[in-house]
């Protein structure tokens, strides 16, 4: 059940004075053991990974909040310790905590999250604010100014490249960028599941090559499933060639192509239907993106940042060479490692090399690699956790 706008509103005109009242009186721990909040709509990616390594430290204690009421009770069943962030009981807790990490924004940090969404020019907050940021994106991204803006203390990032394109040359926003890697893909470096696992969790065919299919989203302009053709005729061709290659087609659309393409979902999901190597891995249902990747063989994009993240598995990457909506780039389109391609024949020129060739492109991959991560060793989350002790100690 989703919670309306207007029932946060509510619930907050409740939790805001308890939570003020109380402020008075409690104040973040100050002994051995520290308390860290993770905030954010989403139980995933970076916040989950070093939520779960978090969670193995002897002398931290690590709880999730988010606004969301699903999301909740999603994470309760995996065993995190979630909670509303407006629960009038929580506000001991809250006002305890050593340290907030976000991943989108503070939004979701309770009270002072939900007053700065409205009134930026408040400065007030309590404990540390980390950033563990979402995605390797191609786009300039602003967070160089939300560091700024919401007076973060720390932020994690892959490498001195990225730094420098954040931080926008300003040496105090650059200060508090730390070298560390991602969290969330520990996993994939350390190929750390069992690919019949997920497989089972995804409900697919096991013993066949798995190619996903993870655009990006119109940025506000209307986008075509498939750029050069109809749904319809574009599934059919492409369970033809999974029947002839003992493939599986796994499709994951970005969570905001749903919410605006409303027509072509629809389509989409009724197409699938009468396929039989044709997957939907909606995120909305399987959330977390990296056992995805990690079980994907190939990987069909166009400019979504998830390619920044399967590079690391150093297999085939077909770009679909659509328009992209960006004024500033942070990575080029020289930054492509792999097939791009400009028409449906090319595509499947490009998916048939894929399949039969997995080491073309490989070197240019590797070299890719080295300007986006520093480290490709699984130990960010331990750098991550060593940064966010330094700034509490």
């Amino acid at each position: 059940m989703k919670i309306t706008k207007m029932k946060k509103l509510l619930d907050f005109t409740i939790f805001a004075p308890a939570f003020l009242l109380l402020s008075l009186f409690i104040r973040p721990t100050k002994g051995k053991e520290k308390i860290i909040g993770f905030a954010a709509w989403q139980f995933s990616g970076n916040i989950k990974y070093l939520y779960l390594d978090m969670e193995k430290h002897p002398n931290l204690k690590v709880f999730f909040v988010s606004g969301e009421k699903d999301e909740i009770e999603r994470a309760k069943k995996m065993g995190v310790d979630a909670r509303y962030y407006l629960d009038v009981k929580s506000i001991p807790l809250f006002l305890k905590t050593n340290a907030w990490i976000t991943s989108h924004g503070p939004n979701y940090i309770p009270f002072f999250g939900f007053i700065r969404r409205f009134f930026p020019f408040i400065k007030w907050k309590r404990g540390k604010w980390v950033d563990v940021w979402h995605g390797i994106g191609w786009v300039r991204a602003r967070r160089g100014e939300i560091l700024k803006a919401y007076d973060y203390d720390l932020a994690f990032d892959t490498s001195e490249f990225f730094r420098e394109r954040f931080s926008g040359g300003d040496p105090t926003i650059a200060a508090k960028i730390k070298i560390t890697g991602y969290p969330r893909n520990d996993p994939l470096i350390e190929r750390r599941w069992q690919e019949e696992e997920i497989a089972k969790w995804l409900n697919i065919p096991t013993n066949r090559k798995n190619i996903l299919y993870a655009p990006t989203w119109g940025h506000g302009h209307k986008r075509k499933f498939f750029p050069w053709e109809e749904i319809a005729k574009f599934l059919d061709e492409i369970e033809s060639f999974c029947e002839e290659n003992s493939c599986n087609f796994l499709i994951r659309m970005h969570l905001n192509w749903y919410k605006h393409e409303t027509e072509q979902k629809i389509v989409l999901e009724n197409e699938i239907k009468n396929k039989k190597w044709i997957f939907h891995v909606s995120p909305y249902e399987f959330v977390d993106t990296q056992p995805i990747l990690y079980i994907s063989h190939v990987l069909v994009t166009d400019w979504s940042s998830i390619a920044n993240d399967f590079i690391l598995l150093n297999r085939p990457i077909i770009f679909l060479d659509t328009q992209f909506p960006a004024k500033k780039f942070a990575l080029t389109p020289e930054d492509r490692a792999g097939y791009i391609v400009k028409n449906k024949d090319e595509f499947f020129k490009a998916l048939n090399e894929s399949i039969k060739n997995p080491k073309i492109f490989e070197e240019k991959r590797k070299k890719i690699m080295g300007k986006l991560y520093k480290y490709i060793d699984a130990n960010s989350s331990k750098r991550c956790i060593k940064e966010i002790l330094k700034i509490l100690e």
